[in-house]
């Protein structure tokens, strides 16, 4: 073989291999950022976000929001965080008998096209170790995060407990 053949040959195998290196590349980059487009189509919305003032002298209270899922299939809350608590926590309340019983839940399910509601006397967030008091009036950050890695922020007015809750 002439040297020539051999570098068309060498010239031809290189143009090769760089495009599928470039295949090979372009095809990472979309599938990668699939999941982001998912994310983004798939996360909840939060509205009518608002937390209970708490007791005085307590570093503990309650947060309720509203949380809808526009997506096609249901969705579950994982976590949850606030800028003024040290430790979050997901809570149900449940008849036993003659007794509410407040307990924790390792998710929350949002329906496929349908919403949540989180509210006094039923499926709440607990905000434990307070970094500051509040009081009525003032805004607290929560955000919510599901199981595909989503997570979405609200403000949440601080309220007093209306009468009865």
């Amino acid at each position: 073989m002439s040297n020539s053949s051999a570098a068309a040959r060498d010239n031809t195998i290189a143009v090769a291999a760089r495009a599928w290196l470039v295949i090979i590349v372009v095809f990472a980059m979309v599938a990668g950022a699939r999941p982001a487009t998912l994310n983004a189509q798939t996360s909840p919305s939060l509205s009518g976000a608002w937390v209970r003032e708490p007791v005085p002298g307590r570093d503990v209270t309650a947060a309720y929001v509203v949380v809808e899922n526009p997506g096609a299939t249901e969705l579950r809350i994982v976590s949850a965080s606030a800028d003024v608590a040290g430790t979050v926590e997901m809570h149900e309340m449940v008849r036993s008998g003659d007794m509410m019983k407040m307990s924790p839940v390792k998710s929350i399910t949002v329906p496929a096209k349908g919403k949540v509601e989180l509210k006094p006397g039923g499926l709440h967030l607990m905000l434990f170790s307070l970094k500051k008091p509040l009081k009525d009036g003032d805004s607290v950050e929560v955000a919510l995060t599901t199981d595909a890695g989503a997570t979405v922020k609200t403000k949440a007015a601080v309220k007093k407990a209306p009468m009865g809750q």
